[in-house]
């Protein structure tokens, strides 16, 4: 029983870990790819984001999209209409793009 306790943990801990640096590399990737409109803080009050009238990431608007919403529009551009991102075109990974909505949700605690 002991044993099996202990690779639970062991598990966990890899989880987290493989977890965090998804987180981390999410937070690069946002202050690099999208922190220039949407500001570090996700709510576009940066002299483009407002130029743009880029969305408030953590406003109930955004925050009601379903993840799938959230995951084209950055992936593909859907539903963008100021500056179509499609950067999955740009060579972005589904992961990066998919850390990025996980991102996005946390904006709004």
């Amino acid at each position: 029983m002991r044993k099996l306790q202990i690779v639970g943990l062991l598990l966990l801990a890899g989880l987290l870990t493989k977890s965090t640096a998804a987180t981390a590399q999410a937070n690069e990737t946002f202050k690099r790819q999208c922190s220039s409109c949407h500001g570090i803080d996700g709510s576009a009050s940066t002299p483009a984001g407002k130029r743009l009238r880029a969305a408030d990431l953590r406003s109930k608007a955004v925050q009601d999209l379903s993840d799938e919403e959230i995951y084209k529009t950055i992936a593909y551009g859907v539903g963008h209409k100021n500056y179509p991102h499609a950067f999955v075109k740009r060579g972005f990974t589904e992961k990066e793009v998919a850390d990025l909505v996980v991102l996005i949700r946390k904006l709004a605690h």
